[in-house]
């Protein structure tokens, strides 16, 4: 079901946990994994150099450009060839990659539909340059065609997996993923659904049972909450963070323009979850 482990590094400690993941995930389910690091080519970029230049004081010189690459792709050596050792030292079956680009495309442009493609919540210039590079787990998150796991701060072993239930066509293939999961990895697995009302929705919710028994292969605990469903998702991680290892759900359900007005549960609970957050298309 999956078919390679791709983890993004950039070096920042956050990208070093989900390269953790990427590496645990390769033992435990028998698959390569593949530590990326994409040199931003924006970095490279005439004005980007003229505005650093002028920020120290100095001119920009002919060779700036070959400078700034050579420290660039020793950088890049240093952060691949640290986590190929932590790697191999661990038993994973790793191999390593660079290129040049805008990190988002390159990202989703290396992996394929049935990847799954790791990358830290918050990357190394979240801290200084937010404007310059944005939020790169939510555009992965949204532009990628495989799965796409989003790690916080640090690492823990897998063990109880929550998913997520809307009973739409994404939510359906989360299911399909967790099943998946739980088997190989030996995992408890809860889901929650969350509806308006509890009495009118009751039939609503025992036929989200019934369909999730009909996918799901292992014992499951079904958790039925009544409210706005990030509102509630968010509350129920929050409080539940310590017995909760990884939030499951489906990807982006609404249409752009509705997200914009409304906003989006997905983006919401990747962007608060203490928990690692795996999107599913």
């Amino acid at each position: 079901m999956i078919g390679r482990i791709l983890v993004g590094l950039d070096g920042s400690k956050i990208s070093k946990v989900a390269g953790e993941y990427g590496i645990y995930l390769s033992k435990k389910l028998k698959r390569p994994v593949v530590g990326i690091h994409i040199i931003d080519i924006r970095l490279l970029e005439g004005p980007f150099l003229s505005d650093i230049a002028g920020g120290l004081g100095f001119a920009v010189y002919g060779d700036l450009t070959a400078k700034i690459k050579e420290i660039l792709d020793a950088k890049a050596d240093a952060i691949l060839d640290e986590f190929a050792i932590k790697c191999r030292e661990e038993g994973g079956d790793c191999s390593i990659a660079s290129a040049y680009g805008v990190v988002v495309d390159e990202l989703v442009n290396m992996a394929d539909p049935e990847d799954i493609l790791i990358v830290g919540k918050k990357g190394e210039h979240a801290g200084f340059a937010p404007l310059l590079l944005g939020s790169t787990a939510e555009a992965v998150a949204r532009k990628a065609h495989c799965p796409v796991m989003v790690t916080p701060p640090e690492f823990r072993e897998i063990k109880n997996i929550l998913l997520a239930f809307d009973g739409r066509e994404k939510s359906v293939h989360a299911a399909i993923y967790v099943n998946y999961l739980a088997k190989t990895l030996q995992t408890n697995v809860k889901v929650i659904s969350v509806f308006k009302d509890k009495v009118e929705d009751q039939p609503l919710a025992e036929s989200f049972k019934e369909r999730l028994e009909s996918i799901l292969e292992v014992s499951f605990e079904f958790i039925d909450k009544y409210g706005l469903p990030e509102d509630v998702l968010d509350e129920y991680i929050t409080t539940n963070k310590d017995n909760l290892d990884l939030i499951v759900m489906g990807a982006f359900g609404e249409s752009i323009v509705k997200e914009l007005i409304l906003g989006s549960t997905t983006n919401y609970i990747m962007s608060r979850s203490p928990v690692p957050v795996l999107l599913v298309k």
